[in-house]
């Protein structure tokens, strides 16, 4: 899938992102299996406890809180998760892209070699770009909640009481994108440069201001996709065992048999379309090295040996003999 490096707009990088992806589809998809199969496990594993029958007994506000404070705390370990295994995709991506080889094993070394430094750019990244757009958030509902008991508004009146929670909630969504987009070169600069945590984020803070509004389109893009792929197969199980099975099983064991078959299901699909987003960020990072750096000129010259290693000084080198002699004490 060797390709010419050049500088490429949105929809080239989209057609070369899927384009790489199907040319190694198993490979991608199966380091993208590990961290679904893993928050698969974790949701089997509290699945008895989130749904014991005391959570059942919370309805009304009380229930909405627990269920968005739940998906919120997945989203937070999955995240995590998939940030981890990002620099095996952005390797196997990589290689793919250059004409190299490369195989499942030789990615996964590659995360493992440096894995503390993807472990802390993994943490300042989820940081950065997902928790302080909810402090941000919590702090203005918070503030904006105050006033409005200060001004005496009556719950009843429902327009400043949505105005409270919809206009933080969209402005975190905007900030949360942002940001996202401002520190998506992070783990590729990372991985291909091998900077540390912080220069790493300032590194893509610098790379993606000319694309971050390309970057965003193509996130909301896959988000849209993925998530309105996930909740239609969603409904079609909860169609097949709530409709079809009623008359056939307890409800208790449709129950039990239809939670862990949604989570299966959405470890599929998170394996299925998890890699889209890292293969595109690593062509966009290649992109930007292009546009500001002429990154295609360097492989080129790198290429033809224009560019020649630089050498330890030895004894026979003239760096050598010219450097003063140690003065014997």
């Amino acid at each position: 899938m060797t390709a010419p490096l050049r500088p490429m707009n949105l929809g080239e990088i989209l057609d070369r992102t899927f384009q790489i992806y199907r040319s190694r589809f198993l490979v991608f998809a199966g380091i993208a299996a590990l961290p679904a199969l893993a928050m698969f496990g974790l949701h089997l594993a509290v699945s008895p406890w989130l749904h014991s029958p005391s959570t059942f007994l919370l309805t009304g506000r009380g229930g909405t809180f627990w269920n968005f404070a739940v998906s919120l705390g997945f989203y937070h370990v999955g995240s995590f998760l998939v940030l981890l295994l990002y620099p095996a995709q952005i390797h196997m991506t990589s290689t793919t892209s250059l004409g190299e080889r490369s195989s499942i094993p030789t990615a996964l070394r590659f995360s493992i070699a440096r894995w503390r430094t993807y472990l802390w750019v993994a943490s300042l990244k989820l940081f950065g770009g997902l928790v302080i757009p909810e402090i941000l958030v919590m702090v203005v509902i918070v503030g904006l909640a105050l006033i409005a008991v200060l001004m005496n508004i009556s719950e009843s009146d429902r327009s400043p009481v949505l105005l409270v929670i919809a206009l933080p909630l969209i402005a975190g969504c905007v900030l949360f994108v942002w940001l996202g987009s401002c520190l998506s070169l992070a783990v590729p600069a990372c991985a291909l440069e091998d900077l540390s945590g912080f220069k790493s984020l300032r590194r893509s803070w610098t790379l993606s201001k000319d694309s971050r509004a390309r970057i965003m389109v193509t996130w909301l893009m896959i988000f849209v996709f993925s998530s309105l792929l996930m909740y239609s197969l969603e409904w079609l199980f909860r169609w097949i065992f709530i409709d079809l099975f009623h008359g056939y099983a307890p409800g208790a064991a449709i129950q039990h048999l239809y939670l862990p078959s949604v989570y299966f299901l959405r470890a599929m699909i998170s394996a299925i379309t998890g890699p889209i987003y890292p293969i595109a960020i690593t062509l966009f990072y290649y992109d930007q090295r292009i546009r500001l750096e002429g990154y295609d000129i360097e492989r080129m010259m790198d290429a033809a040996g224009m560019n020649a290693p630089e050498l330890s000084p030895t004894e026979d080198s003239p760096i050598a003999s010219a450097a003063p002699e140690e003065v014997q004490q």
